[in-house]
């Protein structure tokens, strides 16, 4: 073949790709724009940081690093939601991820972790509050566990004229003071 017959194939190709990679691009932004829409109508879901982590010591020998027993520490917090805006609330399946780590060791070993879900209005006023708890389980020798907690249909009502994105679901580990002390001290927040 000619070098002009190439080049106009290769101009031909280009231009097959770039529509292709035009449309691709437009899908896209379709798919944007619905996943925003349904993002307005639900509030947002995080971790409350300093609430991420638990250590659990051996008995007696409390806020002792080397007595540390196993941590368990929150991950990730997702929801999806239902939103009627005739009644204006939402009802939220949230999903609160966890990984717990141990030092390996031939037992296996069953615990609970007690965990909060709140709504919270401008990241401050807590709404309403669940304390619940999950089961995990490590396998002899296994020294890392990841698990999930559902909690559905929690439910969100909105004050008169306040949007779903005024309102926020937290998430964390329910610890008493001397947890949340020894956490902090952990993660250097405290001297």
């Amino acid at each position: 073949m000619s070098e002009p017959v190439l080049a106009a194939k290769s101009r031909s190709t280009l231009r097959k790709l770039g529509a292709l990679a035009l449309a691709g691009a437009a899908v896209l932004l379709l798919a944007g724009c619905q996943t925003k829409a349904q993002i307005a109508a639900c509030p947002v879901a995080n971790v409350l940081a300093n609430t991420a982590d638990l250590y659990v010591f051996k008995k007696g020998m409390e806020n002792d690093p080397s007595a540390e027993m196993y941590h368990v520490a929150v991950t990730g917090v997702h929801l999806s939601c239902d939103f009627d805006k005739e009644e204006g609330t939402t009802d939220s399946d949230i999903d609160v991820e966890f990984t717990a780590t141990r030092a390996p060791t031939g037992d296996a070993a069953n615990y609970t972790v007690p965990y909060f879900i709140a709504s919270v209005l401008n990241g401050a006023d807590v709404q309403s509050k669940k304390i619940l708890a999950t089961p995990f389980s490590f396998a002899p020798g296994e020294a890392t566990v990841t698990f999930t907690a559902n909690m559905p249909r929690f439910h969100t009502k909105f004050a008169n004229g306040k949007k779903p994105y005024e309102y926020g679901i937290l998430a964390g580990i329910q610890l008493t003071r001397e947890e949340l002390e020894y956490a902090n001290k952990r993660r250097g927040l405290t001297p």
